[in-house]
């Protein structure tokens, strides 16, 4: 067993007994309304752009022979430039302007979830980082259709929903692509576990954004102005 196949059983065990499990259940049986939905792209895209960033510093610390495996793993489409594209489309369709201020103050959780990748990456055994990215690789498939319907079943109109729609999409190479560069990269026993242990840290992260980001929209006053795109 490879250890992309050992990751695919660790994430399936964290959507059945993690906070991340809590979440996506929470997910299945409620709804989603519009300033939620933008809360949460709003936190998303902020994670993003932190990863844009993050491949510059990668070249960085990486083995230069190792390089090719790591381009080709940090260039996860769930945090690609052009997710974070459509994700401000989807908040423009909602009207929301993406240069607003306000909107632009990640929660704490949020800059936590950012962090945590560039401490895997400059702090501990750089390997460490595979667990993340493979985390962001699945967990658009399993999570975005749920939030999707959530949405739907909020009145949200699907105008807003298509990044979700393009992030929750399968692709097989890309999977081969993936495969091919955890066992390039995770080569020792110690380097499975620290890979693990990330992909483990990265579910518990993202599950107290997402608590996080549908307490602040809860918190906001149902009368809230959205401003006008320019």
């Amino acid at each position: 067993m490879n250890s992309a196949d050992v990751f695919l059983l660790e994430f399936d065990m964290l959507t059945r007994t993690s906070s991340l499990a809590k979440v996506l259940e929470r997910f299945r049986s409620t709804h989603i309304e519009a300033r939620t939905h933008r809360q949460l792209l709003l936190e998303l895209n902020h994670v993003i752009n932190v990863h844009s960033r993050l491949r510059e510093v990668a070249a960085d610390v990486v083995p230069p022979e190792d390089w090719t495996s790591w381009a080709d793993l940090l260039a996860v489409p769930g945090l690609a430039f052009e997710q974070g594209r459509s994700l401000l489309d989807d908040l423009r369709s909602l009207g929301l302007n993406s240069m607003d201020s306000v909107s632009l103050t990640p929660l704490p959780q949020t800059i936590a979830m950012a962090a945590y990748a560039h401490y895997q990456l400059v702090e501990r055994a750089t390997v460490g980082l595979v667990g993340y990215l493979w985390f962001f690789e699945r967990m658009p498939r399993m999570f975005y259709p749920l939030w999707s319907a959530a949405c739907q079943r909020g009145g949200v109109p699907d105008r807003a929903l298509q990044a979700l729609a393009i992030g929750a999409r399968t692709d097989a190479s890309r999977d081969q692509v993936v495969a091919n560069c955890c066992r390039q990269l995770v080569r020792r026993p110690r380097d499975l576990g620290l890979a693990t242990q990330s992909l483990h840290d990265t579910a518990e992260l993202f599950a107290t954004l997402v608590d996080a980001a549908l307490q602040r929209a809860e918190r906001r006053p149902t009368q809230e102005t959205v401003p006008a795109v320019a």
